[in-house]
């Protein structure tokens, strides 16, 4: 089923994944904006330059949502960026016209990973982020650990065990996708170990889009081959 194009909207709000923030988006928001585009790009609570931590995805979503403008918007979100996307779909389907979705899943996390999520939430408070900085080394290619690991140090501690909390909460997103009426890109890594091409299918499938598996990518496929993300954006969004 191919769905109506609903336009082209000028502004575009992304949306960064954990435990990182605005900046990884810098490549695309360049691009962006040079083909004529708005980019909102926000730090979430406790990343980057923001204050506090989140206390729950549909929070988070609604004090976004009082900050944008009226829209309509263009939706970029990736892994953690993706859930709190969805959770804006779910709260103001209205306010976005296209809606791009990577390295992320409409599942909510299994116990088990719940589990993980909460024991990590513990021991960052305990400790600090250093393993998250060693884990990041061991599961980014060089170039992207670069990158990622002074975004990883920005963060704070409560806004890390924040987010975790945040994630491990939410709810299966299945029925906001199957109410999506605007178009939908789903992008994702092919090598992407995290939430690979097989959950990005079933967004695709589930909100009637498209989708781009990125040849070389892992999980954040936006740094891992910036080139064609970039470009599978200014193609949908342009």
């Amino acid at each position: 089923m191919t769905l109506p194009d609903s336009g082209r909207p000028r502004t575009v709000l992304m949306l960064h994944a954990y435990p990182l923030n605005a900046r990884m988006w810098d490549d695309q928001k360049a691009a962006l904006e040079a083909a004529g585009l708005t980019v909102l790009a926000p730090d979430l609570p406790g990343f980057g330059a923001a204050p506090g931590a989140m206390t729950s995805l549909e929070e988070t979503a609604a004090d976004l949502l009082a900050t944008l403008p009226a829209g309509p918007l263009a939706l970029v979100g990736l892994s953690m960026g993706g859930y709190l996307g969805m959770q804006l779909l779910a709260q103001a389907p209205d306010r976005f016209a296209r809606v791009v979705l990577a390295d992320t899943t409409l599942r909510a996390d299994p116990p088990e990973k719940v589990q993980d999520r909460h024991a990590q939430a513990d021991r960052v408070l305990e400790e600090g982020p250093g393993f998250l900085v060693d884990a990041a080394r061991d599961e980014h290619p060089a170039a992207t650990f670069r990158r990622v690991q002074p975004m990883i140090e920005a963060a704070t501690p409560e806004g890390m065990a924040g987010a975790l909390r945040a994630m491990a909460a939410r709810g299966e997103s299945r029925s906001v996708l199957a109410g999506l009426r605007v178009p939908l890109l789903v992008l994702v890594g092919a090598d992407d170990p995290v939430t690979p091409p097989d959950r990005a299918q079933e967004i695709a499938d589930a909100g009637r889009g498209d989708l781009v598996v990125i040849p070389g990518a892992r999980h954040l496929s936006n740094l891992d081959q910036p080139a064609a993300f970039t470009q599978a954006l200014l193609d949908f969004l342009t």
